[in-house]
């Protein structure tokens, strides 16, 4: 269940507040301005970042306004006064959804959850990008970053995999869904891009790692947390990954390793990476080769991290403490 502390976290840009509520970020601007309907806070860069509270806000009086009611009349309301609006309208016979709390919106979001995971693939078996694009961008809209990533993205990789093992998802299928899923996550990752001041990540894959959806997921975990992310790409030399980071001035490294290649040296490459990177810089490993590796990695200085939960709390610890 999300608690209020993370309904509360100022964590998303104008631009996907915009997709999320359809408001032009014009509209919520002058709304901004004019009305102080929310209060978003701003990096020390200028950028606007909203809240969970902050949409739930704004989707209601975006939905009011569409229904006749004057902003400048109902924009001091409180949440509450507003979902009361909300269900008068509901009451008069018009489609409305409700504010939703506790175990009611839980199930509501383990049946979009479900719905999401079924109808991508679908979309994966009849090769239709097109649908499986727009099932995917929906479900990273309404349900928010963390949510779609841990409960939507892993899971389905997870079938599109062990369907192609079992050979129920064809190559083709497979390769199309990879590229639609690599597209999302880079479009997520644009949404999220953090200007100005900021902590910054550098990911990547190591060398001989070439499957990059991890890392991208990470990237776009990373970006939804308010961190500035230099995305390198798979098959990364070393040398270039140390060079970037001192470039870019980066507080963290994550590298993401779906397996332990048979001719490559996963683990040398660590121990390289750990003894280029300044002190001050964590090497965080995550991936599905990670259980294989974790006590060697650990012992050559990486911080092995077994999820994108565990993952987005050590980026907020670390925010915290540069922040200190």
């Amino acid at each position: 269940m999300t608690n209020a502390a993370e309904l509360q976290t100022p964590r998303y840009p104008v631009r996907l507040v915009s997709l999320r509520t359809g408001l032009s970020p014009h509209v919520l601007r002058a709304w901004e301005r004019r009305y102080g309907v929310v209060q978003p806070t701003r990096t020390e860069g200028g950028q606007r970042l909203y809240s969970e509270l902050d949409i739930e806000r704004l989707l209601r009086l975006r939905r009011l306004t569409d229904r006749g009611h004057a902003i400048r009349r109902i924009a001091s309301l409180p949440l509450d006064e507003l979902d009361r609006l909300d269900e008068e309208i509901a009451g008069e016979g018009r489609m409305v959804r409700p504010h939703l709390a506790g175990d009611e919106a839980d199930q509501m979001r383990a049946a979009s959850v479900g719905d999401s995971i079924a109808a991508a693939m679908q979309a994966t078996r009849r090769l239709d990008a097109v649908e499986l694009q727009a099932v995917l961008e929906r479900a990273a809209v309404t349900l928010g970053v963390p949510v779609f990533l841990d409960e939507v993205v892993a899971p389905t990789l997870v079938r599109i995999g062990h369907g192609w093992a079992e050979r129920s998802v064809s190559v083709a299928q497979e390769h199309m869904a990879t590229a639609v899923f690599r597209r999302v996550l880079g479009w997520l990752f644009r949404v999220y891009e953090v200007r100005g001041t900021a902590p910054r990540l550098v990911v990547a894959t190591p060398p001989s790692q070439v499957h990059e959806l991890g890392a991208l997921m990470v990237a776009a975990s990373a970006a939804a947390e308010g961190w500035g992310v230099t995305y390198l790409g798979p098959d990364l030399p070393v040398a270039d990954l140390v060079s970037a980071v001192r470039q870019t001035d980066a507080q963290a490294v994550a590298i993401s390793a779906v397996h332990v290649p048979k001719g490559g040296d996963l683990l040398g490459a660590l121990r390289e990476m750990r003894a280029g990177l300044p002190t001050r810089v964590p090497l965080l490993v995550g991936g599905a080769a990670t259980p294989e590796i974790r006590s060697q990695a650990e012992a050559a200085g990486a911080l092995v991290l077994a999820s994108l939960p565990d993952f987005r709390a050590l980026l907020r610890r670390l925010a915290a403490e540069k922040a200190e």
